[in-house]
């Protein structure tokens, strides 16, 4: 059900861009059927209803998210544009929910700052809490899980998250914005590792090309994976 109606959703906001005319030729179904779904008159079903939600991914949203990325005068890529957009970071989380709703997701890991507005939408989208790794120790709490983070031999940081955070044996999924060299979404995983959680899948808006593979590889996670966009690996660019 939850399904159904995030397609319904989606669909009231795809018509704000696009005529009926080009949404049926999109989704191949008649006007007045799509009429009758955004009007909220009925559901489709919950074969239609992924089937919508696929094709939105595969053939709308990775263009939309892609055409908001900027590429900066250092050659470094900026997605600010879709960080910002809270419209865009819903109707991505509701695609997280459909990649992972056959997941048993207890809570949302993620690192401050840019992986919180899209961390907070797929918590919603699941109905559970969110936690949130930091580079500085919270005032008032007093026992966190502490990862020390190599982002190159002259850059050196520790990520740190509440105690009580996440709970022995919860199932994590882990969010962020944008993954470059993985390191940031390593030490997310060993910090769910030392509160003893298990992670059950992984999502990115946007990933450098191979950055993906290389994190499963480094990880040795069974679990799923996901990029949203994947970019092209310019030759100068920061690791984060």
């Amino acid at each position: 059900m939850k399904t159904r109606i995030s397609s319904v959703e989606l669909l009231a906001t795809l018509k704000k861009s696009y005529s009926y005319r080009e949404l049926s030729s999109i989704l191949g179904l008649s006007a007045p059927i799509l009429s009758r779904y955004v009007r909220g008159h009925v559901l489709p079903s919950a074969s239609r209803s992924e089937k919508f939600i696929a094709t939105f991914r595969e053939r709308l949203l990775r263009k939309i998210v892609t055409d908001q990325v900027r590429i900066t005068a250092d050659g470094s890529y900026d997605i600010s544009g879709v960080t910002s957009n809270v419209g865009l970071l819903r109707q991505v989380a509701k695609v997280v929910y459909s990649e992972f709703s056959l997941v048993p997701v207890e809570k949302v890991l993620t690192m401050e700052v840019d992986g919180i507005p899209l961390a907070v939408e797929v918590a919603g989208e699941f109905n559970v809490n969110l936690a949130v790794a930091r580079a500085e120790k919270d005032l008032g709490v007093e026992e966190f899980f502490e990862q020390k983070v190599v982002y190159s031999p002259s850059s050196v940081k520790y990520l740190y998250l509440p105690k009580n955070a996440i709970k022995k044996g919860e199932h994590i999924l882990v969010v962020d914005d944008m993954v470059r060299s993985g390191t940031t979404i390593e030490a997310l995983a060993r910090l769910a590792e030392k509160a003893r959680a298990k992670i059950v899948g992984i999502f990115m808006i946007a990933s450098l090309d191979q950055s993906v593979q290389k994190l499963k590889s480094r990880l040795g996670l069974t679990c799923q994976i996901e990029s949203l966009v994947t970019l092209e690996q310019k030759a100068r660019h920061y690791n984060f």
